[in-house]
């Protein structure tokens, strides 16, 4: 490695470490300050507000890398820029990629491991930190919830759809409970009962009908006492809280879809989620090539331009990137595109800044 290559390089790993702890407190310091009324109201005691953030540490680094990554890039080149280094090394005969080598490889390492870390240490600690905020910091207000659920409604498997009034967690009781079963988008069977129950082995349903739904009409059949041994769905499965995706890593999500593919239920919003697990890590890169262009204008930019750019950028980078998530949550686009419009879009408009840039 030349000597200009490490200087650069421990400018820019500098820098990214003051812009990340920086970033780091501007947004615990935010979220404190919006959710300080419910601690107040929960009670909640420094220690758990504290675990809760250190848990919620690992999604917050996610976050906010590839903002550290982009003002890293900036002030680094920039501060070379207005110390005329960067025209002495254009000068030479460098071209600007050649430069900037080592912050790219460097975002390029950012990616890959922030790929590494969302998908085996972001899920775990974001399920611990949910667990403290519900059961620990709000417990006083949501303990039935761990109890009972209302308003049950669970996709099954071979296209089977649960709906119940109220499940009883703890003793496996589905109360006012309806069984539908559809062959492609089509309602075949309904099980209507006033309670199931799990006894061990098997589903009982309890005082209800079946209606089975025919070419030549409907067909109703009453019970007292009905075993349903073939429902595959156990009382742990019913139990589960709605899926969140940033809770769980790529092979868990994967899963969760092919059940829900076997249910027959709509999958573009999970999968839109499942791509962008592999789209968001490549930000980083992404950020450090416009930051490479944006850096090598001949206008030096002072510290100050440096930080509005990278606000700039960022706030128009995450508002496409959720526009294309709510297009593939609704449909409109194609789960693949939606999750990576953001980047098509920004990866697009940094080569041809560094094309022109390079010239």
């Amino acid at each position: 490695m030349r000597i200009h290559d490490r200087y650069i390089l421990g400018g820019f790993w500098r820098n990214l470490i003051i812009g990340f702890i920086a970033f780091t407190v501007i947004y615990v310091t935010v979220d404190v300050s919006e959710k300080s009324d419910n601690y107040y109201d929960d009670k909640a005691t420094l220690r758990e507000v504290s675990s809760y953030y250190f848990y919620q540490l690992p999604w917050i680094i996610l976050l906010t890398v590839p903002i550290s990554v982009l003002l890293s890039t900036v002030f680094t080149l920039g501060r070379l820029s207005r110390e005329n280094e960067l025209t002495a090394l254009v000068t030479a005969g460098m071209p600007l990629t050649r430069i900037a080598r080592p912050i790219l490889l460097s975002a390029l390492l950012i990616s890959l491991g922030s790929l590494v870390f969302s998908e085996f240490v972001v899920p775990f600690a974001n399920r611990k930190a949910e667990k403290i905020m519900t059961v620990d910091i709000e417990g006083s207000r949501k303990k039935d919830s761990f109890k009972y659920r209302k308003n049950l409604h669970y996709q099954g498997e071979n296209n089977r759809t649960w709906y119940a009034e109220r499940y009883d967690i703890k003793l496996s009781v589905l109360l006012n409970v309806a069984l539908h079963e559809h062959v492609d988008s089509k309602l075949v069977r309904r099980v209507d009962a006033k309670k199931a129950f799990w006894d061990g082995s098997k589903w009982v349903f309890m005082d209800g009908a079946v209606r089975d739904f025919l070419e030549a009409g409907e067909t109703v059949t009453t019970f007292q006492r009905k075993e349903m041994p073939h429902l595959p769905e156990r009382p742990e499965d019913i139990a589960k809280e709605e899926i969140i995706p940033e809770e769980m890593n790529f092979f868990e999500l994967r899963n969760h879809i092919d059940k829900i593919r076997r249910g027959g239920g709509g999958i573009d919003k999970y999968l839109v989620d499942l791509y962008f697990k592999f789209s968001f890590p490549f930000t980083a890169f992404i950020f450090a090539v416009i930051g490479v262009a944006l850096s090598s204008a001949k206008r030096k930019p002072s510290m100050a331009t440096g930080f509005g750019l990278t606000l700039l950028i960022s706030f128009m980078y995450y508002g496409i990137l959720r526009v294309g998530q709510s297009l593939g949550h609704s449909g409109v686009l194609h789960p693949l595109l939606g999750a990576w419009m953001g980047n098509i879009v920004f990866i697009a408009i940094g080569a041809v800044l560094l094309w022109r840039a390079n010239k």
